[in-house]
């Protein structure tokens, strides 16, 4: 009797790119499971803006215990282009036909919610051959995506709409990273089930973590992970760094290629701010050599949802600072992991001056009961029930 088949496609994510890898241990974890896995992905870099080489590729296939299918597409310069759409739907199409001739009924086919395009292909595809379509909502068009042309940005959301709409009712079940992405789910299609199960943190790359306590109690060393880009603002915090010396803020991740970079520099270099680092592309593997000496983990994002940055925090049982009002707040308030405010730092202030030893210690401690609840091992079995149950 044939087995059912799990397709997996991430346009943007794979065993190739070296950021958010949510699928490829989905991946891992279904093949451990003795599930015959078909991974669909591109040989176009989305966060570098070029394509993989056909030496990565082979290397890259050759460690893994599946079948990965890099297609080739048209890359893109800019996030927000005519070109990047093309490459969308031509990406889309290209798996549409192949598993119009490949895929079986009861064939299972998991996706994420962007691009548009593939959500409406992957439900035509169910109409024509009587697969299951799964969605893993990590983001949501046209909300998302900062347009700042008005006229552009009316086109883009007609253009969302007009996939969405009549493919999103279709799917069996989706699963939602963030509280606030059933609320866009829910205008489209009310009556589907779905499943909260956040990004997680990776058990494997967290095992050897050692968390160092600092001699010196009298700095406040305070993290940022992020790319400087729209949606990240990390001026409160700066404004905080010019008056305050007992502070000292790193910001991980963040090269020349972020929107905000220039800004953020210039009020550096303008105000003689000598308490802030910052350090740019940190190896995945490498993030717990730099988060195991900090006392805070900070969130000023812009954006509703809840990003890996907050998992890579509570994995290195950091209490966590979040900016504005969203997902991501209400997640550290619910698990009393932390503390939040407004998007500026007179809001900030009270926080920074109420952090005593003994309040950090508690949010420590509080940490390590929750972690494990959102480790990935034990996301990974709830998202096996969701699929297979």
């Amino acid at each position: 009797m044939k087995k059912d088949k799990l397709y997996l496609i991430g346009p943007t994510e794979s065993i190739l790119t070296k950021r958010g890898n949510r699928f490829p241990n989905i991946a891992k974890f279904f093949v451990d499971e003795g599930e015959d896995i078909v991974y669909y992905t591109s040989n176009f870099y989305h966060a570098e803006k070029r394509y993989f080489s056909k030496q990565e590729i082979n290397d890259a296939k050759e460690a893994l215990g599946y079948e990965l299918k890099v297609l080739k597409v048209l890359g893109y310069n800019s996030n927000v282009s005519p070109k990047r759409v093309l490459n969308n739907l031509f990406f889309s199409l290209d798996v549409f036909f192949r598993l119009l001739f490949l895929a079986h009924k009861n064939d299972r086919i998991l996706l994420p919610s962007r691009p548009v395009e593939l959500i409406f292909f992957m439900s035509l595809l169910k109409r024509l051959k009587g697969v299951r379509i799964y969605l893993d909502i990590q983001d949501i068009w046209p909300d998302a995506l900062e347009i700042e042309n008005k006229k552009k940005k009316r086109i883009f959301e007609f253009y969302c709409n007009m996939y969405l709409k009549p493919s999103l009712k279709k799917y069996d079940k989706t699963i939602y990273t963030a509280p606030t992405f059933k609320k866009w789910l829910h205008r489209y299609a009310e009556n589907i089930p779905s499943v909260f199960i956040p990004l997680g943190w990776e058990n494997t790359r967290w095992e050897d973590f050692n968390k160092k306590v600092d001699a010196d109690t009298s700095i406040l060393n305070m993290v940022c992970v992020a790319q400087l880009q729209h949606q990240i603002d990390v001026m409160p915090i700066l404004e905080i760094l010019k008056i305050r010396k007992d502070c000292h803020f790193t910001i991980l991740g963040a090269d020349q290629n972020g929107e905000r970079y220039p800004e953020v520099k210039a009020f550096i270099d303008e105000n003689n701010i000598t308490n802030v680092k910052i350090i740019g592309k940190v190896k995945r593997e490498d993030m717990k050599f730099y988060l195991e000496t900090m006392d805070v983990g900070i969130l000023p994002m812009i954006t509703p949802s809840i990003p890996n940055k907050i998992f890579d925090y509570l994995a290195a049982e950091l209490p966590i600072i979040v900016l504005g009002d969203n997902d991501s707040s209400d997640f550290v308030l619910q698990n009393e992991i932390g503390w939040s405010c407004g998007f500026n730092s007179n809001e900030l202030i009270p926080i920074l001056d109420g952090l005593t030893k003994a309040s950090l210690k508690e949010k420590i401690e509080q940490t390590k009961l929750i972690k494990d609840k959102y480790s990935r091992d034990r996301l990974h079995v709830e998202l096996k029930h969701v699929l297979f149950d």
